[in-house]
């Protein structure tokens, strides 16, 4: 009886330990992480080329509407920038780089595909007024029809 017993109780705990380790199913949690980098980037600009006029015997300001397409999904900020022509006369170049300015319709930063208005131009009138001997330069120079620079549009992303 004591062998029985004993051989009976090997067995259920062999039976046990089989059970145990031959599970059919199991299951692992694995997180998973998902990162989106801030975004900001120009889909389109509404034109690729802005003509001025500058009239030395009645300077006025130059100004012109641009229309700039902002995709972002975080807070950003839109600047503009003029960049001279390397090869441009030096009187031009300052004259266009002092009088330069521009305006965006809206601060507000949204998120999305935004159109934003930006005004676009050269505040002749105030730099030839203060400035009388930059308009005797020009007028030596002569006529003038021709590239003088680029508008950079930068969009970043405010941190």
């Amino acid at each position: 009886m004591k062998k029985t017993i004993f051989l009976t109780l090997i067995l259920v705990m062999i039976n046990m330990s089989v059970f145990v380790f031959s599970q059919a199913n199991d299951s692992l949690n694995i997180p998973v992480y998902v990162s989106i980098p801030s975004y900001a980037v120009i889909e389109s600009v509404d034109t690729n080329r802005l003509d001025y006029q500058l009239d030395l015997s009645t300077p006025e300001n130059a100004s012109q509407e641009v229309k700039v397409k902002i995709a972002a999904n975080t807070p950003y900020e839109l600047n503009l920038e003029f960049v001279a022509d390397e090869d441009l006369n030096q009187t031009l170049a300052n004259l266009l780089n002092s009088s330069y300015n521009y305006s965006v319709d809206s601060n507000e930063s949204q998120t999305g595909v935004v159109e934003k208005t930006a005004n676009i131009g050269f505040d002749f009138q105030k730099i030839l007024n203060e400035n009388p001997e930059i308009q005797e330069s020009l007028l030596a120079y002569g006529t003038f029809n021709d590239k003088v620079g680029d508008f950079v549009f930068t969009v970043s992303a405010v941190l």
